[in-house]
């Protein structure tokens, strides 16, 4: 069979046209995943508003033997207001009428073996004055695994109303004795 010499000229824009359009795709599936992203950080919004707390806490580390080993310290260094986080390395943006609610904590193991700490235990939050229900954080890294003699960087979240306001911290442990920071945000 004859293909004439236009024929021929058709298959090889065809077949230059599949190509470029494979490669275009290709290409988008490698860009970048997180809007905002570039040079492999992903950015977010600033914080709606932002104050230093600057409130330190701490409780034991008991062993099996229910023998106390050493000592956690935890600093509720700052609270944040924020439409945008990263939560596993993604951006998560709050729905119409939502913000987050995050505290930037500094936990510290004085002892001399790693630890892993449900920081989500020791802090409640609650909103508008209601002091008669507490919100646990949503948002967290928990296990947080801390070296032996070290600190570690991290942060928690609760979602809360845009409206919302009188934030209260009650930080301590869950059958322990509590302690009240009031957040002005």
């Amino acid at each position: 069979m004859k293909y004439s010499r236009n024929t021929k000229y058709i298959v090889y824009i065809v077949v230059g046209i599949l190509v470029l359009v494979l490669v275009y795709r290709f290409q988008g599936s490698k860009s970048n995943d997180v809007k905002g992203e570039s040079n492999g950080r992903v950015e977010v919004k600033e914080a709606r508003a932002a104050k230093d707390v600057n409130f330190n806490f701490s409780f034991p580390l008991k062993n099996s033997d229910k023998e106390t080993v050493s000592e956690v310290k935890v600093t509720i260094e700052s609270a944040e207001l924020r439409d945008e986080i990263i939560v596993k390395g993604k951006k998560a943006t709050s729905v119409k009428g939502r913000t987050f609610l995050v505290l930037n904590l500094k936990v510290k193991n004085e002892f001399d073996q790693a630890i892993e700490v449900n920081t989500r235990n020791y802090i409640r939050l609650s909103v508008n004055g209601n002091e008669e229900e507490w919100l646990a954080p949503d948002i967290h890294n928990d296990p947080l695994e801390v070296q032996a003699i070290s600190t570690k960087m991290t942060r928690m979240g609760f979602p809360v109303n845009e409206t919302d306001k009188d934030f209260v911290l009650q930080i301590g442990e869950i059958t322990g004795d509590k302690q009240k920071v009031k957040l002005e945000l």
